[in-house]
């Protein structure tokens, strides 16, 4: 039988119904031979140039093969066997997923129900002419449903080169949460060996989810860090963090610490609208039993020493109440002071009270008023008490048809505070002053633009007097000034400049600070930045910044010079070049000028595509050691790896290896 145009209705086969058109349809002995056959069954349609339906109710398609699945997925492949639609094979495939935003070559693949089971594949992001990496897998399993790729004995082919071999990958790209394991960190120090962190992430709720993350450092100890965060309104969200780390013995011992084991704690909570819909409770709370508890953290792979220069612990918890007019606020900290063994005798600010009523007019007036009430705690001594208020008022007027602006404000501010659990004279101060200020702001517009905004503020001290028995009370100062600034800004064709000059001279000194002129200017591809202080007293430069810039297609390169007198005096030069599109090296190098040695130099490349991305570079410091007998350094070597496989991950590890003197 022949049929020219065919709709076939096959209920049984697929256990759904199925439509099979076709351009021509030949049924011999019961097998049905098809010429390009369409099929649409369960979101999906197969096309293909011939096909046989059997009496097995098998349907054979060969000869370019093409499938879409909920215009999510795409398969082409030279031939496909379906037995039922949960059981279909193809050969020579291609396949792409919206999902993943990739494509698998294999030699054959089988799906079933949920499943794509690919043999003898290749995975990548890249374009598929010539990928720049690519991971070739013995076989891999894709879940449309769960969105997620596993791949069995594969190596990982960068630029043609094998980089490493893992037994087994995998990688989901639903963006929803999920349990299981998150990128690990490594890194390397000489003195604490290989760091490994591996955070175990788990979600335990639909708005909570909490994260083990077990730390090891081969030449210290060991330790781990949990985190459990939670949203429990629209307005707010949590954090509950706690860890222990214990050193060797021999760790301990040889660097003589005061602990051998850091353990601490951290709650964050954060709320808007917690009794109206215009207040927020803000709370961070922090317990250690030393700062090495904050520097040993799991995810601290750089050994960023910075945690350990602040001894102090900060607690904070702060409530405000924002309404039309006025901010009400009450401030909470809590100090711990790692140095010493007890903190009776630490203050504290249980709590501060605030008002702050905002700038508003009146009677022609534009005023704002600000008072603080401080309790200063502390659980051995007396406590202290401090109010200060500051109130300035001014009005404004307008001269020459706008073109001049005038502003007078007086100023005052007042502080009162007291031992409250001694008999002990009390500290106050009260500042009276006067400031005023002409400016204005002109603008010129035609062949060029020209804005340019001066003004003149002289400040005068009316009052002052101040009796302080107590080192918790900052008086203001009040000096009696006058201040220049000149803004600007001026543009024609491809030339732009931007400059601010300032300068105040002090009328009771008798003596000018340092003039500051900062300029930007561009010309074409050209750039050049100043920042300058000059000392009008002393006639010379206190501080000079300055840096020059080229900037075109190919290349960037730019030199800089930073000169603060009797401290430093550096020279920088770098250059940036552009291969292509994509990829960039870049070398920087500097030098000091006043000691006479290299600080550092640097080389590396960068690469930015669709499908990758990677930032490498080596960087060697030179770092001063002031010793009894002078200045000595030591030659750091700093090794930074950035790659990222898009979607799926990558690695951001920086190694420094220290060297001697």
């Amino acid at each position: 039988m022949r049929i020219s145009l065919v709709i076939v209705f096959f209920a049984s086969f697929l256990f759904a119904e199925v439509k099979i058109f076709a351009t021509k349809a030949v049924d011999s002995n019961g097998t049905i031979t098809l010429q390009n056959p369409i099929i649409i069954y369960n979101n999906s349609i197969i096309q293909a140039k011939h096909g046989l339906i059997t009496k097995k109710r098998k349907i054979i398609l060969n000869d370019k093969v093409f499938v879409t699945y909920q215009n999510k997925s795409v398969i082409s492949a030279n031939s496909l066997i379906a037995y039922s639609s949960r059981n279909i094979e193809m050969n020579d495939i291609f396949f792409y997923d919206k999902t993943m935003e990739g494509w698998i070559l294999a030699k054959s693949s089988l799906s079933k129900n949920k499943n794509i089971y690919f043999k003898k594949l290749y995975f990548s992001t890249c374009c598929i002419k010539d990928p720049d990496w690519f991971m070739k897998a013995r076989s891999a399993t894709y879940n449309r449903e769960k969105k997620s790729l596993k791949l069995y004995n594969l190596t990982l082919v960068i630029n043609k080169i094998p980089v490493f071999y893992l037994p087994y990958f995998y990688v989901n790209f639903d963006k929803t949460r999920r349990s299981g394991l998150l990128r690990p960190y490594v890194g390397f120090s000489q003195t604490e060996g290989l760091l490994y962190s591996q955070p175990i992430y788990f979600v335990t709720s639909i708005n909570t989810d909490l994260e083990i993350t077990p730390t090891f450092r081969s030449m210290r100890g060991k330790g781990v860090y949990t985190t459990f965060r939670f949203v429990d309104s629209p307005t707010s969200k949590g954090m509950i963090k706690a860890g222990y780390f214990k050193d060797d013995k021999d760790y301990y011992i040889r660097y003589n610490l005061a602990h051998q084991k850091h353990y601490g704690y951290n709650i964050k909570y954060e709320r808007n609208g917690l009794f109206t819909a215009h207040d927020a409770l803000y709370m961070n709370l922090k317990y250690a039993n030393d700062v090495d508890y904050f520097y040993l953290d799991a995810y601290n792979y750089r050994f960023n020493d910075a945690y350990l220069s602040d001894k102090l612990i900060t607690s904070e918890l702060n409530y405000i109440n924002v309404t039309d007019f006025s901010l009400y606020g009450s401030y909470f900290k809590y100090f711990i002071d790692t140095t010493k063994l007890s903190n009776d005798t630490t203050w504290q600010i249980l709590p501060q009270l605030n008002y702050h009523h905002f700038l508003s007019k009146k009677y022609g007036l534009m005023n704002l008023l600000d008072i603080n009430i401080y309790n200063y705690y502390r659980k051995v001594g007396s406590n202290f008490v401090l109010a200060d208020l500051l109130l300035p008022v001014s009005v404004n007027f307008s001269l020459f048809n706008d073109y001049l602006k005038f502003k007078i404000t007086e100023l005052l501010s007042s502080g009162y505070g007291f031992y409250y659990q001694t008999a002990s004279k009390k500290s106050k101060y009260t500042n009276l002053s006067t400031q005023i200020k002409l400016y204005t702001s002109l603008t010129k517009a035609g062949s060029f633009i020209h804005i340019i905004s001066p003004s003149l503020i002289l400040n005068l001290k009316n009052y002052s007097n101040s009796s302080i028995y107590t080192d918790l009370m900052n008086v203001p100062e009040i000096q009696n000034y006058l201040t220049f600034n000149l803004f600007q800004i001026f543009e024609k064709d491809s030339f732009k400049l931007t400059h601010t000059l300032n300068d105040t001279y002090y009328l009771t000194l008798k003596k000018y600070s340092d003039l500051e002129n900062i300029f930007n200017i561009n010309i074409n591809n050209i750039t050049i930045e100043e920042n300058n202080r000059y000392s009008i007293e002393k006639k010379q430069i206190s501080y000079n910044n300055i840096k020059i810039s080229y900037n075109n297609e190919l290349f960037y390169s730019f030199i800089s010079h930073v000169y603060q007198k009797n401290i430093s005096e550096a020279v920088t030069v770098g250059i940036t070049y552009n291969i292509n599109t994509y990829k960039k090296v870049y070398t920087e190098y500097s030098y000091d000028l006043n000691n006479r040695y290299r600080k550092y130099w640097l080389l590396g490349m960068k690469l930015n595509k669709k499908c990758w991305r990677y930032d490498l570079s080596f960087k060697q410091s030179r770092i001063p050691i002031l010793e009894e007998d002078g200045i000595s350094y030591r030659k750091d070597n700093i090794v930074t790896i950035n790659v990222e496989l898009k979607p799926i991950g990558g690695l951001n590890q920086t190694f420094v290896f220290k060297g001697n003197k």
